[in-house]
């Protein structure tokens, strides 16, 4: 064979071998293309599940400044449209639970999903009796609502309510509480739990079950999943720049008179701030505070705070359901017997009380109770008819109000929360708190 001819037989041998170059090529490069596109929707993806938890986000701050406003709003947001995000909050829903409320919103943007779940303190004003340190519930103290303290609750009586501890819980044989616990830490339950136990630890420190004892009967749930409340701090703080009153004993008329001169704020609620002690009782003792007849009954909202005691000597009730009053103290509050008040009281300090049957209607805010004794203490010296001059918070009697202890209640007291006169203050009401206990992705389902 010639030259010529072995040439002709080799012009078609590299066409198999460019044909499978090029369609390595092309496989290649459609799979990068492939790949191109994959990486280009998964970030456009990543953007949409950027934005749309943002968009839960901001149903979440919706909600926060609602509460704020109005503490007792309940009934979350249906389906918001955000025009310049392309998206939408589709709902945001409200739950009230034993220590906290559970916040649930949920963003969209280009069918793409985000949850978002939050749990916000309760404002300690929301429960009946909500106390710094350990409280004993027993005779002859009742509480009409809901129990917070941040130490340890000893039930020895029912509680009507839901009952929130930071750390342990004991309820006592025969003991029923109606609504819901949480325990930062153990549950010892010999009694009998109508609604759910959320417990801190999944045993008791000698190893057994929450209902190991007792009954409950709604759910166990092991673990909190948020940290506990923090007790607030200076409780006074907000309100010194309130309209001037001056230290001293007041009747509630002459009280009123100062309440009424006071300039209205937010909501109509109108700001006193006393730098020093403060009475409230039907004497003046000639020192130019009184009021001429007195009366029982207040109108108007209004909170009153003193940068030291705060003492309660005769009834102060509401005049309508519109009418709401609050005493904060930065020391101590010392309540009469025998008297009822339409208040919240809030005190940094101790709670002190003894002497015939009293009842609060609002809501008690207290640094510490530490005695209670079904002894009213009269045998202690507390006689209204003696020393009633005496305004430094030594007391009517010569045993005085306070005695030598922390914080006590002697003889009965009730506690009955009122949520109507709550919320027609909890706008000014600094111990809301507000704090967040826990922020997290939730599940869509």
């Amino acid at each position: 064979m010639g030259l010529s001819e072995r040439c002709w037989h080799r012009r078609g041998s590299a066409l198999p071998g460019v044909l499978l170059a090029i369609l390595v090529l092309s496989l290649l490069g459609a799979g990068l293309l492939s790949l191109s596109l994959v990486e280009r929707q998964g970030a456009a993806n990543e953007v949409k599940i950027t934005q749309a938890t943002y968009l839960a986000e901001a149903g979440i701050n919706l909600a926060l400044a609602r509460l704020r406003h109005n503490p007792g709003w309940r009934d979350g947001l249906g389906e918001t449209y955000l025009p310049p995000a392309k998206g939408r909050i589709i709902s945001v829903s409200v739950v009230s639970q034993a220590a906290s409320y559970r916040l649930r919103s949920v963003g969209e943007i280009d069918g793409v999903q985000r949850a978002i779940e939050v749990d916000l303190a309760r404002p300690f004003f929301s429960y009946a009796l909500a106390g710094a340190g350990d409280i004993t519930v027993k005779n002859p103290l009742t509480i009409n609502g809901d129990l917070f303290a941040t130490g340890s609750i000893y039930l020895q009586k029912g509680a009507s309510g839901n009952v929130a501890t930071g750390v342990d819980l004991t309820i006592q044989n025969n003991t029923t509480v109606q609504g819901s616990v949480v325990t930062g830490r153990y549950l010892y339950n010999y009694g009998t739990i109508r609604g759910d136990a959320t417990v801190g630890q999944f045993t008791d420190k000698y190893g057994n079950d929450p209902n190991y004892y007792g009954r409950v009967d709604g759910q166990i749930i092991k673990g909190l999943g948020f940290s506990f409340p923090a007790w607030p701090g200076d409780l006074v703080a907000p309100y010194t720049g309130g309209y001037p009153l001056p230290a001293g004993e007041y009747t509630l008329a002459r009280l009123q008179d100062f309440v009424d001169n006071a300039p209205a704020g937010d909501n109509g609620i109108k700001i006193l701030y006393c730098n020093g002690d403060l009475i409230i009782s039907n004497w003046d003792h000639g020192n130019g505070k009184g009021g001429g007849n007195d009366t029982d009954f207040y109108t108007g909202k209004a909170i009153i705070a003193a940068a030291g005691d705060i003492t309660l000597n005769k009834d102060i009730r509401a005049t309508a359901s519109s009418d709401a009053w609050a005493f904060v103290a930065g020391n101590d509050i010392i309540l009469d017997g025998g008297v009822t008040v339409d208040v919240v009281l809030v005190s940094e300090g101790y709670f002190y009380k003894q002497g015939a049957a009293s009842t609060i209607n609002g809501s008690l805010v207290t640094g510490g109770i530490e005695e209670i004794d079904e002894d009213d203490g009269h045998g202690n010296g507390d006689n209204q008819g003696e020393d009633h001059g005496n305004f430094n918070n030594e007391g009517r009697g010569k045993g005085g109000k306070k005695g030598s202890g922390h914080g006590h209640i002697k003889g009965q007291l009730e506690v009955i929360y009122d949520n109507n006169r709550v919320q027609l203050l909890s706008p000014a009401l600094a111990a809301a708190g507000w704090q967040i206990l826990s922020w997290r992705g939730a599940s869509l389902y």
